[in-house]
C-alpha cells in the first residue's frame, strides 16, 4: 500500500475498497477512517474540516452496510463520546487526520 503524502498509516489498516472523497476541491482535505462496528469494517474517507458529521455517518454506511436509509438508528463517535448533533462539522467534533469514526447501532440488539 502506498500513502499519500497527507494521509496517516492508521488509515489505511483493515480498511476495504477506494477512498471515498467528501471533500472535493477542498485544500484543507485530510484522511479518516469510517468504521462500522456491527460490521467489523472500515473505509477510508478524505474530508475537509466543514465536512459535516453526518455525511461522513452516512457515507460510511452506505460503503459497508450497503444502504444510509436508516441512518438515524445508527450514533457517530469521536474518541469514544458520542456526537449528539451530526450537524457539526468535523472539525468543530475534533475529527483531524488519521481519526477513527465510529458508526453503531444506537440500541443494542439481543443475541440469540
Amino acid at each position: 500500500m502506498s500513502a499519500a503524502a497527507n494521509e496517516p498509516f492508521v488509515t489505511q489498516l483493515r480498511t476495504h475498497g477506494d477512498m471515498i472523497d467528501l471533500a472535493g476541491d477542498a485544500t484543507d482535505a485530510f484522511v479518516i477512517r469510517g468504521q462500522l462496528h456491527e460490521a467489523w469494517d472500515a473505509v477510508r474517507l478524505r474530508v475537509a474540516r466543514t465536512t459535516p458529521l453526518r455525511t461522513v455517518k452516512t457515507a460510511t454506511l452506505a460503503a459497508l452496510h450497503g444502504s444510509e436509509s436508516d441512518a438515524s438508528e445508527y450514533v457517530a463517535k469521536v474518541r469514544g463520546g458520542e456526537v449528539r448533533d451530526e450537524t457539526q462539522t468535523c472539525e468543530a467534533v475534533g475529527v483531524r487526520a488519521g481519526t477513527t469514526v465510529l458508526v453503531h447501532l444506537r440500541r443494542r440488539r439481543p443475541v440469540r
